[in-house]
């Protein structure tokens, strides 16, 4: 039996992404969360075989939650459901490492055939044209550990060298470590730049 987790703030969505997994011919054991928080915490305490995940909900700042998910749980088959259709976004959610994109306007017998996909290891993403930019900081993301994230995050919220280190009980030396491994990784030089990255990726639905 699959345990899948459904990480959606939209109760009707979450219904009908539910209905869709009972059509399937397959055993599924379905929670569901609808902050990014509560689908953290379920991940964390429970063996999760797949989850589905919208990229915006309370909690999620779009391409961030995915990433620190796949940072701290490589393990786990992440597939993004979004209203966002963008081709760049399909590009980015694939760099960082989702199994599969279901867009929310896609028919049943779609999302049946993309699980199924992802269920036996595959990729599935729908057709697009990936954006002719080799640079694309997405992929340049991966490059970091959860910790370094969480440190880019706390940046692009205006906190200070002294704030980070407080909440992340960490030394202020060690914070202008990960800040510097953050810079170079991202090749950039200084953090107006890192929180101009984190603006980037927010997703618009």
């Amino acid at each position: 039996m699959y345990q899948v987790l459904i990480a959606d703030d939209h109760p009707l969505f979450r219904a009908a992404l539910i209905g869709s997994l009972i059509e399937m011919e397959l055993k599924f054991d379905i929670a569901e969360s609808s902050t990014f928080d509560e689908a953290y915490d379920h991940i964390l305490n429970n063996d999760i075989d797949l989850l589905l995940l919208d990229l915006r909900m309370p909690g999620n700042e779009g391409l961030l939650g995915l990433l620190s998910l796949r940072s701290e749980f490589p393990e786990l088959a992440i597939v993004v459901v979004s209203a966002n259709e963008d081709p760049q976004t399909m590009s980015d959610v694939k760099d960082m490492g989702a199994m599969g994109f279901i867009p929310k306007s896609s028919k049943r017998d779609d999302i049946h055939q993309g699980l199924t996909a992802v269920l036996n290891g595959e990729f599935s993403f729908p057709e697009f044209t990936k954006p002719n930019d080799d640079a694309r900081v997405a992929s340049k993301l991966n490059l970091l550990t959860p910790k370094q994230l969480k440190v880019l995050h706390m940046i692009g919220e205006g906190d200070l060298n002294k704030q980070i280190a407080y909440r992340l009980d960490i030394k202020e030396t060690t914070v202008k470590t990960h800040i510097s491994d953050i810079l170079r990784k991202l090749e950039i030089t200084n953090r107006t730049q890192a929180a101009l990255i984190l603006r980037e990726l927010s997703v618009v639905e």
